[in-house]
Parts: structure tokens; C-alpha cells; sequence
């Protein structure tokens, strides 16, 4: 093993491309927001390897967020609740730790010990903004995941906002959609419930309040909710 926990070896890196050249690579790749994950697990060690999708211009930019993401990555080195990241092999395979468990969509209703698990959340948050990154995209609950012992992990920075040493309007947006994402998710949308200490961190902003206004307008043009509906039919 190499002497940075978060460095591949030579070995490792030549093992994990042999596999992304072989047939059995091609059998799993899961489909992502702005590229494909192919989960290796083998002798090497457990990996989620992200893979740029599409085919030309929708290919290279791609490829552009993936080489962005692994820069995000490693301003965020060394903070509990981000994955590992190894970097980038032969320049577009961006090779992250694997978290054994699922998304926070998946296993919210289950969690034994919700108030430590947003704790948890919530400082890993301030840690990654007090980095200069902001996500985002939380209000997506598969940008979360839920790993052994209820460790919340943050993943997949594909748009996430990073500050210059002004920080700025952009940034500053992008942290407190964050932390409306995690008020959000803690209280399940109910924020009327919200305590008084996390009331002082949610700020409500006028884009939300008007997505909140034309959602079910949206729902019933799009059948969101019959569509839903049919796939919770189908996977019972």
C-alpha cells in the first residue's frame, strides 16, 4: 500500500484499469446524475469509480465535471462524512472510497438515531463549508448516503460551488441551500416544527417559496405523482 492512505499504488492503479478494460466491468455500471459509477470490490481494495457518460459535447463536459469533482475532493481531504478520494486514473476515471450502505432516500424512515445522524450531517457541512465548498444539490437525498453505523457521507460535487478567498453571492447561496436541504430533510418538510437552535441556521429564500407555490401545477402537468405511484406499484 502506498505511504498516502489516499494515494493508489502502481499496483492498484494498473489492477483497477485492467478491470475497467474487461468484459466484467461493463456488467454493472450504475447510472449517476452527471456521469456512470462502476463499484470494483477485489484484492486491491473497494473502490466507486465515476466515468464519464454521453457521447460527444455531452461527453466532454462531463468529463470537464469529473476532472472539477476530484479538485473538490481534495480541498475537502481529511473531513469525516466525504469519501475518500484516490484521484484521477488515465485521466477520466475518478476513483473514490467505497461506502458500503445506501442513500438517505432509501433508508431515512429506518434510521435508529435520526437526531445524531443530522448532527453528524450538520457538521460535516460546516467543516466542508468552513472549506470553501458549498454542494449544492442536497435537496437530493441520493447525494447522501448512509454508511456503517449511521455515518452520514456527502457525495457527489458535480456543481458544488467553491469560494475564492472573498467567498461571494454565489457561494453564499449555495451554503444556505444546503442548510435549508438539511433542515428540510431533518424535519421531513415540516419546518414549522423546527427547534429554536436549528431555526437559526434556515433561512428560506424566495426561489424556494416560488417552486413551493408552482409545484403541484408542476406534479399534475409532468403525473409525477401517478408515476410515482406505478413504481412503488411495481416494486411491491
Amino acid at each position: 500500500m502506498p505511504d498516502d492512505p489516499q494515494t493508489l499504488s502502481p499496483d492498484q492503479r494498473q489492477t483497477i484499469l485492467d478491470w475497467l478494460d474487461s468484459s466484467d466491468a461493463g456488467i454493472v455500471p450504475t447510472p449517476g446524475y452527471q456521469a456512470s459509477i462502476r463499484i470494483y470490490k477485489g484484492p486491491t481494495g473497494d473502490f466507486a469509480i465515476k466515468e464519464p457518460s454521453g457521447w460527444g459535447l455531452l461527453r466532454t463536459l462531463s468529463l470537464a465535471s469529473i476532472r472539477r469533482e476530484a479538485d473538490v475532493y481534495r480541498r475537502l481531504k481529511g473531513i469525516p462524512g466525504i469519501p475518500r478520494c484516490y484521484g484521477c486514473l488515465d485521466d477520466r476515471y475518478l476513483v473514490l472510497e467505497y461506502i458500503p450502505g445506501d442513500t438517505l432516500d432509501a433508508l431515512d424512515v429506518g434510521l435508529t438515531n435520526r437526531e445524531t445522524f443530522y448532527a453528524r450531517l450538520l457538521e460535516t457541512l460546516r467543516m466542508m463549508h468552513d472549506a470553501g465548498v458549498a454542494h449544492g444539490d442536497l435537496k437530493r437525498k441520493r447525494n447522501i448516503l448512509v454508511g456503517p453505523a449511521e455515518q452520514p457521507f456527502v457525495i457527489d460535487f458535480g456543481i458544488a460551488v467553491v469560494a475564492d478567498d472573498r467567498r461571494g453571492l454565489l457561494f453564499d447561496l449555495a451554503r444556505q441551500v444546503d442548510r435549508n436541504a438539511w433542515i428540510k430533510h431533518k424535519y421531513r418538510g415540516r419546518t414549522k416544527d423546527i427547534s429554536a437552535e436549528d431555526s437559526a441556521i434556515y433561512k428560506p429564500m424566495r426561489s424556494e417559496r416560488l417552486m413551493r407555490m408552482l409545484r403541484p401545477a408542476w406534479q399534475a402537468a409532468t403525473l409525477r405523482r401517478w408515476r410515482k405511484k406505478r413504481r412503488t406499484a411495481r416494486q411491491t
